[in-house]
């Protein structure tokens, strides 16, 4: 796409999702088009945030260009997107990439889908947030609902789990009623525990990502889409 191109698309984009008042002109559409982009991730947890960094390095191992830079922000906890996602923005990140001459172009938000499912499905209204984020001027809003929870994505790799953890055989089911459940039994048959957070580094960085992205893709597509990822 051409820069002229792109700065037309830009503009269209903006008064569609700006309110009425504000008016955006060629020019300030040509300095954001002319910014360095940047890309947010909101995640939920701890465990969430290292399997996503771990998934951005796996991005730019394997892609032929350089992806949009990508910073990743931890709510520690869904109900936190509700009180704390549009003051981190307005207050924090918006601010500091002004300083530095940078264009925040998407946002993304992770979260599992248990909460939702389980207990109460209108625990964040992502209507409403998407409305705020678009009026703060950033271009994209995407959800990536991890179902159930981000051990299930995990386990979509048992093979290189069951290596981390030195079981000889993959067992051919798992006990539990979710993700976490069956990570915990699957830890168990090593005789270690599965503890979520920070704590799950080493076992996520073994994992095979070509396998889980294969198996998620649906979800993770928009989010490779604006990161520039080319596979």
């Amino acid at each position: 796409m051409t820069q002229r191109k792109f700065i037309h698309t830009l503009s269209l984009r903006l008064q569609e999702t700006e309110p009425n008042n504000v008016e955006y002109k060629p020019s300030m559409v040509k300095k954001k088009a002319n910014m360095a982009q940047r890309v947010i991730i909101f995640v939920e947890g701890d465990t969430d945030e290292v399997f996503f960094k771990e998934l951005l390095e796996y991005y730019k191992s394997i892609n032929p260009a350089e992806l949009v830079p990508c910073d990743i922000c931890n709510l520690k906890g869904v109900t936190r997107y509700t009180s704390k996602l549009l003051a981190k923005l307005k207050n924090d990140i918006l601010p500091d990439a002004r300083k530095k001459n940078i264009n925040i172009h998407t946002v993304c938000c992770s979260y599992d889908t248990d909460v939702f499912e389980v207990r109460n499905p209108l625990i964040v209204d992502w209507g409403t947030i998407r409305k705020s984020v678009k009026k703060m001027g950033i271009e994209n809003f995407i959800q990536i609902g991890v179902c159930s929870s981000i051990e299930d994505w995990i386990l979509d790799d048992m093979e290189s789990i069951c290596s981390y953890l030195k079981l000889k055989q993959i067992p051919k089911s798992l006990k539990g009623a979710d993700g976490n459940a069956k990570l915990c039994d699957l830890y168990a048959k090593a005789r270690r525990t599965y503890s979520k957070g920070y704590a799950t580094h080493e076992m996520i960085k073994a994992l095979d990502f070509t396998k889980i992205r294969l198996q998620r893709l649906s979800h993770l597509k928009a989010l490779e889409d604006v990161l520039g990822v080319m596979l």
